[in-house]
């Protein structure tokens, strides 16, 4: 709100460009932006050009009061309509699901950069684009080959809250509490707006997510459906990592699809924001040691404990479900989950100086051990050129103990085994548990030793 409010001020052509998943509340912040102030507000259907440009015909003659029925000839026709209109008043004109008018009208973009370049540069217009599949926005709008590249003004991508900011909608719930609903519902404010503050942990991930007639029984198939053509592949591509594939091979084996053909379909799923792809840190992006992860929680959760299930579900199963499936595997399920929410408090903190270096760069870190021939993690390295920090994030029921601590120091020595130069270093344990004696004397003998317990994750100290 501050950056497009600021945008606004300056009361000269802007070309502003917003995207992220769908759910994530693009539509409600430019809503919300728009109130009070002079605007016209279209949202594009997944229609004809011919459709589309009718409505938005229709939406122009309204706001301007003008009583003509027959539609704009053309997009251009269209903008050109509204630039002179508006001459002499600023003008804030939000495009919303812009990928479904361009890719309906190849010519769109072309078209759009011709009249910025020759009538809008000079007018006190504030344009929007607004779209949800991530992969067209960043290339065939913000890309270097784009008609637009070089026209825009500002872009941000929204992305889901981070746990603080999600656990505005947990008031009354326990530290722990919050963040396993964290873990199932994700950041998305759709879906956090689901969470029932009067009801248990328990009743909420019941009520939201194993009755066919809940809200999120079916979010994940709807949004496939409307993003891609073949949601059944991509079901069973997502379903795999659910269930624990990660290496292209064995998402593959899972599938039976071909090793190629599956990495075609998770860049889809990646460019819609519902996978990620991630290297041991400090490797190049095309590294063999590749793996794939599902980055929001609701769909991990769903396809985890809900697709899986769901002959059980209707049949009325939810009690069956939630005591076998979900509630004995759910320590398991926020290992990742807890992993995340140190990241991000790891970059929360970094953000406001209050780290002993200020890293640049943070990632998971996993290979083999020479002498054991085990293969071993570490849960996050920050690092900002020689100076690092080794971070294990447990979520158990028992304490962090010295143990951990020295296992986390042996991992380290590995990771720096080649590097002449080893800079500053320091460890951080996050423990949902707290912590034993000994290790609690270890940090207060030591100066380079971290303990975050589940409070400390809220406080900005």
């Amino acid at each position: 709100m501050n950056e497009l409010q600021r945008m606004y001020e300056r009361e000269d052509f802007q070309l502003f460009i917003l995207y992220g998943r769908r759910r994530v509340g693009k539509t409600s912040l430019l809503k919300e932006f728009c109130n009070n102030k002079n605007s016209l507000f279209f949202s594009a259907e997944l229609n004809s050009s011919r459709a589309n440009l009718e409505k938005f015909s229709q939406r122009i003659f309204q706001h301007y009061g003008d009583p003509r029925e027959e539609p704009f000839v053309s997009w251009e026709s269209a903008f050109l309509y509204i630039n002179n209109r508006q001459m002499t008043t600023r003008l804030v004109l939000v495009i919303d699901e812009f990928p479904y008018l361009a890719e309906s009208t190849p010519s769109l973009l072309s078209e759009l950069q011709n009249v910025i370049d020759h009538h809008l540069q000079e007018s006190g217009l504030f344009l929007i684009l607004c779209g949800s599949y991530m992969g067209f926005m960043e290339k065939e709008v913000l890309g270097s080959k784009s008609p637009l590249f070089g026209r825009r003004t500002g872009q941000m991508h929204l992305k889901p809250f981070d746990y603080r900011t999600s656990a505005e909608f947990m008031e009354g719930f326990r530290i722990e509490e919050k963040f396993m609903l964290y873990g199932a519902f994700g950041g998305t404010p759709m879906y956090l707006r689901q969470i029932d503050r009067e009801k248990s942990f328990k009743e909420n991930i019941v009520n939201s997510f194993l009755f066919p007639t809940s809200y999120l029984y079916e979010e994940p198939v709807f949004l496939l459906r409307e993003e891609v053509q073949q949601p059944g592949v991509y079901n069973s591509i997502i379903e795999a990592i659910a269930s624990g594939a990660s290496k292209a091979s064995e998402i593959s084996s899972k599938t039976g699809e071909e090793t190629a053909k599956c990495l075609k379909y998770i860049k889809t799923l990646r460019d819609l924001g519902i996978l990620y792809k991630e290297v041991p840190f400090g490797e190049k992006d095309s590294s063999r040691r590749t793996l794939y992860g599902i980055s929001d929680f609701l769909f991990r959760f769903w396809y985890r404990y809900v697709f899986s299930n769901r002959t059980l579900l209707e049949t009325d199963a939810q009690e069956i479900v939630w005591q076998r499936k979900i509630e004995p595997d759910y320590s398991t399920y926020m290992g990742l989950v807890f992993e995340q929410i140190c990241r991000e408090y790891l970059l929360h903190q970094n953000s406001a100086g209050k780290l002993p270096i200020l890293f640049t760069k943070i990632g998971r870190w996993w290979g083999t051990d020479a002498k054991s021939k085990r293969q071993i993690e570490i849960d996050l390295i920050a690092q900002d050129g020689k100076d690092t920090i080794f971070c294990e994030c447990k979520w158990r029921n028992v304490p962090a103990d010295i143990n951990m601590f020295r296992t986390l120091c042996d991992r380290a020595e590995l990771f720096m085994s080649n590097k002449d130069d080893k800079g500053h270093i320091g460890f951080i344990i996050f423990s949902k548990n707290g912590f034993t004696d000994d290790i609690l004397n270890e940090a207060k003998r030591r100066g380079d030793l971290l303990l975050i317990g589940l409070a400390d994750l809220f406080n900005n100290n």
